[in-house]
């Protein structure tokens, strides 16, 4: 049986893909996308574009024949593999090793909400003109672990969302992975909350990288992260990048030099850290420490060298619950034109000295509770 549309759907809810399948009026088999157990791609398959190609088929097992699947040649379709198999809540493994991907340039949502998604066979030749991965495995919270130098992707630029949710993750290796073309990891591992192990992380490839915001966020089981040679010159985000890390009591980002930060939003929140070194940063960039270390429950020391912080704006609960906190070490300029101030040192009870210069809440207009429960006397 052959098709003069280039596909139809045999028994047991085989799709069969065998000739050029026109997306004239988008995917053309979407409107039966529930009734699609099985893809079955022939030699000689060829279609309009890749980008939701099967997105939808919630009720998908099992994809064959993809070493047949093509674009015809000059078309930009084969460049887009955006949320190819989204939402394909049954996929359990999908084999890729013979899959064209060489011209593939977004993966964005690629493998979104595959929930049972527990094997994805790479390609040989990776993908070497990824530049977007944006949420690629979002959602998969079946996966267990990932090689990224697998991924082959030198030229990737966007890996924001890559593992978020992936619940069950445990383990992600970057030895031998090429990342320096990077420039965001947002939320790459956020809610990742099982995941244990990231080998090679000290050696990634950080310095294009603009945005570290929610690269941990609620990994609640990574009780280490050895990243204390990253080059992080270029990050201009980072607002809650170690939050809700609850297992990560040692954190060493004292070499680190962040001259171009901008935001540090919430960025140790919640951790059991005990001890901070910021004296290399030198952000004198930043406006925003809003709950920087807010229910840092453990921490008793910050060391913020001569850091400038007069361009801070905002410090609402910058220590606030910070229970343990005893010393404060400051030698630059202060906070001192700050506008938003609430809760700043909040519950601070073992807080009894505050550096002459450290912070002036003259120009705040917003001071609420600033100070409650801290001994220690603010101006």
């Amino acid at each position: 049986m052959r098709s003069d549309k280039g596909w139809y759907l045999g028994d047991g809810g085989t799709l069969v893909v065998d000739g050029f399948v026109s997306f004239a009026d988008g995917v053309p088999w979407q409107s039966i996308a529930e009734q699609i157990r099985a893809v079955r791609v022939q030699r000689g398959a060829q279609v309009e574009r890749l980008d939701r190609l099967f997105a939808g088929c919630r009720h998908l097992t099992a994809v064959d024949g993809l070493e047949n699947l093509t674009c015809p040649d000059g078309s930009a379709g084969a460049e887009d593999a955006s949320e190819m198999f989204a939402g394909c809540s049954k996929l359990r493994r999908i084999d890729l090793s013979a899959f064209d991907t060489s011209r593939v340039r977004s993966a964005w949502g690629m493998f979104q909400d595959c929930r049972e998604l527990r094997e994805v066979v790479l390609p040989a030749q990776g993908f070497p003109e990824l530049r977007e991965a944006g949420g690629m495995f979002r959602g998969c919270r079946s996966l267990l672990s990932f090689d990224f130098a697998a991924l082959g992707a030198p030229n990737l630029e966007d890996a924001s969302d890559f593992f978020r949710m992936c619940t069950w993750l445990d383990e992600v290796s970057f030895v031998g992975a090429r990342t320096g073309r990077l420039v965001t990891a947002e939320r790459m591992f956020y809610g990742c909350c099982n995941l244990e192990r990231i080998t090679g992380v000290d050696g990634l490839q950080t310095g294009r990288i603009e945005n570290l915001s929610g690269m941990f966020r609620f990994c609640a089981r990574l009780s280490q992260l050895d990243c204390a040679l990253w080059d992080t010159a270029s990050v201009r985000e980072a607002n809650f990048l170690f939050s809700g890390c609850s297992s990560l009591s040692q954190l060493d980002v004292s070499m680190w030099r962040m001259p171009r930060l901008q935001t540090a939003r919430g960025m140790f929140s919640s951790t059991p850290i005990d001890r901070v070194d910021l004296t290399g940063w030198g952000a004198h960039e930043l406006t925003d420490t809003s709950y920087m270390f807010d229910s840092c429950a453990s921490l008793r020391e910050v060391v913020f060298g001569a850091m400038d912080l007069s361009g801070v704006l905002r410090a609402q609960s910058m220590f606030d619950g910070c229970t343990e906190l005893k010393r404060i070490a400051h030698e630059g300029r202060g906070i001192q034109n700050v506008r938003n101030a609430a809760r700043l040192f909040f519950g601070c009870k073992s807080l009894e000295h505050v550096p002459g210069g450290f912070v002036d809440l003259a120009l705040a207009e917003d001071a609420y509770r600033a100070r409650e429960g801290c001994p220690a006397p603010l101006p």
